[in-house]
């Protein structure tokens, strides 16, 4: 399996696989795609949550749920180990086919297309237009004009005295917050990105939260913004601030 890519990095083109596949209704599709974009392990895909936690987040009765894997896994997108008992969750892992669909999907999406040469330059007409040797044009004086007075000078647009232009640059406005739970790959990638920029990972600067049946943390997007990005540098604010948030609590509970 060596020439197929990280699952994090073929996971949509895993879900469109999905979607085309007619044999799957909804409820098996909703099922597997819930699995691959909250529990799915950031290399292999693997995960394992019982029953009960899928139906709660889906809203289906965990028999639902037994019942709606099985389809995905006749259709070879997933691979079943079912567990023995209640102590033993049921494992959950892509197939290898469905792996390479995705990596070969991926790999076609990045191709390059060559652009088709074209003819440089501008297409003129062989002769010049004629011209007559005479220059110059024949017209009386204005006398009118001439005796007019002259105006002064128009006052220079200036953009930091009230008058129109171009506004400074502003820094990105700053974006509502995202749950991220714990251990996927999104907050591997905040984690990453963290640690390049010599920055506390999310564990040891935020506090982690509970929203439904996970535990995560909020933090300002999905996934971090490109580096040195007007973006990135509004979301590392908010980072800083949410932390510092956090020891000011900390900070009160012990003067307490």
């Amino acid at each position: 399996m060596s020439d197929i890519l990280p699952f994090c990095q073929v996971k949509l083109q895993y879900l469109l696989d999905l979607v085309l596949d007619q044999s799957l209704d909804d409820n098996a599709f909703r099922v597997a795609a819930y699995l691959a974009l909250t529990h799915a392990d950031h290399d292999t895909g693997e995960c394992h949550p019982s029953f009960e936690t899928i139906g709660t987040a889906l809203g289906r009765h965990a028999k639902s749920v037994k019942r709606a894997l099985n389809k995905p896994e006749m259709a070879r997108h997933l691979t079943v180990v079912r567990g023995t008992n209640r102590g033993n969750a049921s494992r959950y892992r892509p197939t290898e086919d469905a792996l390479r669909r995705a990596t070969q999907r991926r790999r076609e999406g990045d191709k390059i297309v060559p652009l088709s040469r074209v003819k440089e330059g501008q297409s003129c007409p062989p002769e010049g237009t004629h011209l007559s040797g005479k220059g110059g044009q024949e017209r009386p004086p204005n006398r009118e004009k001439e005796l007019k007075p002259r105006t002064t000078a128009a006052a220079p647009d200036l953009p930091g005295k009230g008058q129109s232009g171009t506004a400074p640059a502003r820094s990105a406005p700053p974006s509502p917050l995202v749950f991220v739970p714990q251990g996927i790959c999104f907050a591997r990638d905040w984690n990453d990105r963290l640690a390049q920029e010599g920055l506390a990972t999310l564990d040891r600067s935020l506090p982690l939260a509970v929203n439904g049946p996970h535990r995560g943390f909020w933090v300002p997007a999905r996934s971090p913004a490109p580096r040195g990005s007007p973006e990135w540098r509004e979301q590392v604010r908010q980072l800083r601030c949410l932390a510092g948030k956090e020891a000011g609590k900390l900070e009160q509970r012990h003067a307490g």
